[in-house]
């Protein structure tokens, strides 16, 4: 049986997305995005996708087939939408990461605005921790180093590739050790909604 991951909204304030957090180390906030920065939002994106191709040009095949030889993507996101500044600076995703983050540091930054289109084709993405990028203080038990949100502005369903989680994976004793099958659950979520996830939760 797939595991179910927890859907909740900001209406009631941050405590709710952070037990959820703290339990699964991922949750889906419904209506994360307002509909008209939404909108700005996927017009900016399809127009900045407009003239791109799929794939990349790492220099490793290892990377590239991590990155996707059938997904786009591309950065400079705060440069070609003003709407995106509304996603980064959305109160609720601030009061998050204020505090995940700022028990362990007087202040944190964004390390990636990154904008992925699946094509058609696209395999699964391997399982991976966030917070490997930084292996040498990453521990089953240790700080968080990083919480991210990815945002749907196109619905996330299982036939279009919704993103694979793994559940209570950031708990986990053993980091080495591998998601069985019936660990695995997908980020099903409609346009507008975000997965908040933390850099220790297998994704």
């Amino acid at each position: 049986m797939v595991i179910e991951l927890t859907n909740t909204t900001f209406a009631q304030g941050t405590a709710g997305v952070l037990s959820a957090l703290e339990a699964d180390g991922a949750v889906i906030v419904r209506d994360f995005v307002a509909p008209d920065v939404l909108r700005e939002f996927r017009s900016d994106m399809q127009m900045a996708a407009r003239d791109r191709n799929v794939g990349t040009a790492a220099p490793y095949p290892k990377i590239a087939d991590f990155w996707g030889e059938r997904t786009m993507r591309f950065t400079r996101l705060a440069s070609r939408s003003k709407a995106f500044f509304d996603i980064l600076g959305h109160s609720g995703f601030l009061e998050i990461a204020d505090e995940l983050l700022l028990a362990n540091c007087k202040s944190y930054w964004m390390n990636t605005g990154q904008m992925m289109i699946l094509a058609p084709g696209q395999g699964e993405q391997e399982l991976h921790r966030d917070s490997e990028n930084w292996w040498a203080v990453t521990s089953p038990h240790g700080m968080e180093l990083t919480i991210s949100c990815m945002f749907a502005i196109e619905d996330f369903t299982v036939e279009n590739g919704a993103t694979r989680v793994v559940p209570g994976s950031h708990r986990w004793d053993d980091y080495e050790r591998e998601a069985t099958p019936d660990e695995i659950t997908q980020a099903v979520m409609p346009a507008g909604s975000g997965m908040l996830y933390t850099g220790r939760v297998l994704h």
